[in-house]
This record gives C-alpha cells, structure tokens and sequence, in this order.
C-alpha cells in the first residue's frame, strides 16, 4: 500500500513539473522576428570558456557567462528548418547566421531530435538537443551533452517576446 501511495504521489508531483515547463515571456525593445516563419526564439546563459573553445572564439580569461539568444525560423507553409540567428556575447558586433536542419540521434540515444546549425566555416557547427518544445541542450561536436557549473547551464529556454511599449 505504502508503496503505490508511493507512486501516485510522484505522478502527481509529475505532471504538476511538467506543466510548469512553459515559455517565460521577456519584455524587449529589440526588434525581433514573428509570425508563422519562426519555429521559437530561445534563450540562456552559459559558462564562457568552454562555449569558446567549442566555437573557436577567443575570449578573455576573465570571461565566466556568455548570453544567447537563437532564433530558428522555418518554412511557413511546411514547417521546414530555413535559416536561424544566433546573437550573444561572441557575436556582439554582428549576429551569426546560418542554417539548420533536424538530424536523429547522439551517442547515447539514436532516437534524440538534435538541432544542426551550420555557419560558413564548417569547425563552427553546432548542435542542440531538444529537451522538449521549449529546452534546447548545447552537445560538443561528438553530440555528447555539455555540462555546465555551479552557476550556469548549457541550457536554452524558449521565451515570448512582449513589446515594451515604455
């Protein structure tokens, strides 16, 4: 008895976590892409160092978080991955643009949705994969997960953007 008391509790405490997992809305007054072209726009702090190493940035060695922002857009019509922005701390002075495409599986799991962004220089793609329809997780170039420090993640949470109207 106690342990199917057990049992309902944690489905309980599930589904409730569960629906928790929603977009958090950010107020912006940058201009920011709409509509049915984008698939989500995702956000998220990262420990420095080792994102630069992975994107052969070079940073100073004070540098300890990196800020993300990525937007994938998408075919309107067939919800095709088209092109993606991915704007943060080492793409101050302009944003890095490429495109992405859906490929299966990682080291660990061949049935993972892994997100593939390319850019010109091939040394520079990057992987993520989904958590669900709102967390994306940055994989190494061998598709296995980064993980992060006592203060940050590898972690990007989708968000919906409100125009700040002040």
């Amino acid at each position: 008895m106690k342990k199917l008391l057990f049992f309902f509790l944690l489905g309980i405490a599930s589904a409730e976590v569960g629906a928790q997992n929603v977009p958090s809305s950010i107020t912006s007054t940058r201009v920011f892409a709409t509509g049915a072209g984008v698939m989500g726009i995702f956000e998220g702090r990262c420990p420095c160092q080792e994102l630069a190493t992975l994107l052969k940035a070079s940073v100073s060695a004070e540098c300890f978080k990196t800020k993300w922002s990525l937007t994938l857009l998408q075919d309107p019509q067939t919800r095709q991955p088209t092109t993606y922005e991915l704007d943060g701390s080492f793409y101050r002075a302009n944003r890095r643009k490429g495109s992405w495409s859906i490929v299966q599986g990682t080291k660990n799991d061949p049935n993972t949705v892994v997100y593939q962004l390319e850019s010109d220089n091939p040394d520079e793609t990057v992987y993520l994969m989904k958590g669900d329809e709102n967390v994306l997780f940055f994989l190494d170039k061998n598709k296995n997960l980064l993980v992060g420090n006592e203060l940050f993640s590898y972690t990007l949470n989708r968000v919906e953007r409100k125009i700040k109207t002040d």
